[in-house]
């Protein structure tokens, strides 16, 4: 395995792990219907989500990342939370007799998605990008 790939499957793996946590916390909080918990478990991810854009080191994150205003930041909690939701609601259309099952299938169809999605858009960066160096001007002396 190329490290590529195995930097693609840990970032399918880790975050449908931390999905899998979030959708068995929401099973456990609201299991009365498939709509109130696919609901909660996208509320529970958007404010994980949020504390954690809000939480990180921002000169960690790739250059249009660190610029992005908070805005942007609010679009991309609320898409994530919408994602969470469906996949939730599909997940417990498909087996909602037992907690920890739902959770699963959950977190199984966010590494599907997720892991097509990241894989389609050429996968998870390796390497720094290079600039071409800036030309040096010397100043010429009278």
């Amino acid at each position: 395995m190329t490290p590529a790939e195995t930097a693609l499957l840990t970032n399918v793996l880790v975050g449908a792990g931390i999905v899998f946590v979030i959708a068995l916390l929401g099973n456990v909080l609201s299991f009365s219907s498939r709509f109130i918990n696919a609901l909660v478990t996208a509320v529970i991810f958007a404010v994980f989500y949020g504390a954690l854009a809000y939480g990180i080191d921002k000169t960690m994150l790739p250059a249009e990342l660190q610029t992005a205003s908070q805005e942007t930041w609010i679009q991309m909690i609320a898409m994530g939370a919408i994602l969470v939701f469906v996949l939730d609601l599909v997940a417990n259309m498909i087996s909602f007799g037992n907690r920890f099952v739902s959770a699963l299938v959950t977190a199984v169809l966010f590494a599907i998605l997720f892991g097509l999605a990241v894989y389609s858009t050429g996968g998870v960066p390796t390497s720094l990008p290079t600039a071409a160096p800036a030309p040096v001007t010397v100043p010429a002396t009278p």
